[in-house]
């Protein structure tokens, strides 16, 4: 497990590392294809490999995006680095030069040897650094810089603006493609507003904070209870029955009695079995339910 570092001035370095830096939303195959890559430069020279990625998106480029922060360290730590670095995305830390960045923090704090980036790597104040930037700085800051290529599938560039895009279509199956895995969602389960439990469907809701979401609807699903996996049923979207505005993630989860307050579980979307709709009456909604889960019993 790699060790997480909140902040880079937090960082204590026990000597030269190889590293990268990105945002590394999805942490899709291109992002993957790095990360191998980082790990067999980490072989060869002896050194630790690090990844530093950040925060939140600068304020000009924010969007909804494929994976909460505690996601991506997850999934950055899985890969096998041995250190990940957290930056926060403040004023301060946007208005460094590329130069300085490169300097203050990529030689002197993070001591790196060697830079892999991408292809589309943008750093500093205005975005204004890039893959030829680190290759300029080199030689002056003394260390090594190496290009990931792009990750191309079926012709076309695997990236995290493509699977955002997958995603908001709903089109699960070419997102699974291109991550390298299914989409899910996942954290500690929180309090709703009780309706499901009220209609004798109890839910576990997940926070969807700054997270993009397939097409509102009902979704067959599989969640993971930590060791245990079962069927239920997901709901995306804004409740119109009962005039709700924020979306929301619910999930009726099959066979399944007991308190998931505060538990962390994960939860896996298949294919839309009915779409976002305002029922007449909580009547009619919870018939609507019997007949979902009805059709996920009947599932394979």
């Amino acid at each position: 497990m790699a060790r997480l570092t909140r902040e880079i001035k937090n960082y204590a370095a026990a000597g030269e590392c190889v590293m990268t830096l990105g945002f590394f939303d999805g942490v899709h195959l291109g992002h993957s294809a790095l990360l191998k890559r980082l790990s067999e430069i980490s072989r060869e020279t002896g050194l630790p490999a690090l990844a530093l990625t950040f925060d939140v998106r600068p304020l000009e480029r924010s969007y909804l995006l494929l994976t909460s922060l505690e996601e991506r360290v997850r999934l950055l730590s899985a890969a096998g680095l041995d250190d990940v670095v957290v930056q926060s995305f403040s004023k301060e830390f946007a208005s460094m030069s590329p130069r300085e960045f490169l300097r203050d923090v990529v030689r002197d704090v993070l001591k790196a040897r060697v830079i892999l980036a991408g292809y589309d790597c943008c750093f500093g104040k205005d975005r204004s650094g890039n893959i030829e930037t680190l290759k300029a700085f080199s030689q002056e800051l003394g260390y090594l810089c190496e290009e990931e290529k792009p990750f191309l599938l079926d012709g076309r560039i695997v990236s995290s603006t493509l699977c955002r895009e997958l995603l908001g279509k709903g089109e699960l199956s070419k997102l699974e493609e291109c991550l390298g895995r299914p989409w899910s969602l996942g954290g500690p389960v929180k309090e709703g507003m009780k309706i499901g439990r009220e209609l004798g469907f109890p839910t576990a809701n997940l926070s969807l904070e700054g997270l993009l979401t397939p097409p509102a609807g009902v979704y067959s699903a599989v969640c993971d209870l930590g060791g245990r996996s079962a069927k239920a049923l997901l709901y995306l979207g804004t409740r119109p029955t009962f005039r709700g505005q924020e979306k929301v993630a619910e999930a009726f989860i099959l066979d399944f009695s007991g308190d998931l307050y505060g538990r962390e579980i994960r939860i896996t979307p298949g294919k839309m079995i009915g779409e976002e709709k305002r029922y007449e009456s909580a009547a009619d909604l919870k018939a609507a339910i019997e007949g979902f889960a009805k059709i996920l019993r009947e599932e394979d």
